[in-house]
């Protein structure tokens, strides 16, 4: 764009108007309407005055530009200000009633967004903003903070409704949080799997950590479940029950993972950026606490279930 900037000293000095400024350059070179015409058939034309040039106008067209004073004479416009160019954007964009400009760019091959926006946040961070400026991270990054957001409070309202059916299923508030300890199990598991293969935590990992926490539980359940059976129906002891547990679900558990992980592998190895953080973060999660549960759960088991639990479970099972 080509901007004026007003010598305001200058101006004052030869009684020169602002207003008067501005409205001679929109008049040279936008043309103002002074009058209509109308001709013998009553069609009514515009009047418009302007500087006269054919197609557009040229740099030496301000030269012949004037400026009225209020005494009445004739200023040259570049008397009274500084021409120059200036770079502008083709449209204003807005984001939360703020102007903003966008840039863009693709990762490429090898790297991927988070080492990106890792560096550049560093780098950023180290700008002097002047006021009234600053900056976000949007495109992928966030779109997976909304969806993550989403999702997170999802997996929480099912945590806790899954936690309220066993608390009603084992009349006990104890032995649900023994089970929700294979959890964090298989999240660490999980964690490193993604490390050393090199994913990100994506979206679909997201997911697949979600499947994840519903099949351990579920391991963890029948360890629980099949001690209170052995405690209630053949009156063992805490620890005779847990050693039976754990020796006749080690098999149906350590199966029930293989066959989930051997189903997974061609869906992981050949998926792809898309399903491969998914597979690596079942699977991860699988191996981690398949191993773990079978130790830490009976252990946690036998430790926290007390007497009046055990009396507690002579009694007849909820039905739901």
């Amino acid at each position: 764009d080509i901007s004026f900037s007003i010598n305001r000293t200058k101006a004052a000095s030869y009684g020169v108007p602002l207003h008067e400024i501005d409205r001679t350059i929109r008049a040279a070179f936008a043309g103002v309407d002074v009058s209509r015409y109308r001709d013998e058939e009553g069609k009514e034309y515009d009047i418009v005055i302007r500087m006269p040039f054919k197609i557009r106008p040229s740099l030496s067209d301000f030269d012949k530009v004037f400026v009225k004073s209020m005494s009445g004479r004739f200023i040259p416009l570049k008397q009274v200000t500084d021409i120059r160019f200036s770079a502008a954007p083709t449209e204003i964009s807005h984001f939360k009633a703020e102007r903003t400009a966008s840039v863009t760019c693709d990762v490429a091959k090898g790297y991927t967004v988070d080492e990106i926006q890792k560096q550049m946040q560093q780098q950023m961070s180290q700008l002097d903003m002047p006021d009234g400026y600053s900056y976000i991270f949007g495109g992928e990054l966030e779109s997976r903070e909304e969806t993550f957001g989403g999702m997170a409070e999802a997996a929480i309202i099912a945590i806790i409704a899954i936690f309220a059916v066993l608390v009603l299923q084992f009349r006990s508030f104890g032995q649900p949080l023994i089970i929700f300890v294979s959890i964090p199990l298989a999240i660490i598991g999980s964690i490193w799997a993604l490390y050393i293969t090199g994913w990100t935590f994506s979206f679909t990992a997201l997911i697949g950590m979600t499947s994840l926490i519903g099949i351990v539980i579920n391991d963890s359940i029948i360890l629980v479940d099949y001690s209170n059976v052995l405690m209630r129906d053949e009156k063992k002891n805490t620890v005779e029950a847990v050693i039976e547990a754990g020796q006749t679900r080690f098999m149906p558990i350590l199966l029930t993972s293989l066959t989930t992980i051997g189903g997974l592998l061609p869906l992981t190895l050949r998926g792809g950026a898309l399903w491969a953080p998914m597979g690596w973060t079942i699977i991860g999660g699988l191996l981690f606490s398949t191993v773990l549960t079978l130790i830490v759960v009976p252990v946690l088991y036998s430790i926290f279930t007390t007497k009046n639990q055990n009396s507690a479970l002579k009694q007849d099972p909820i039905e739901i």
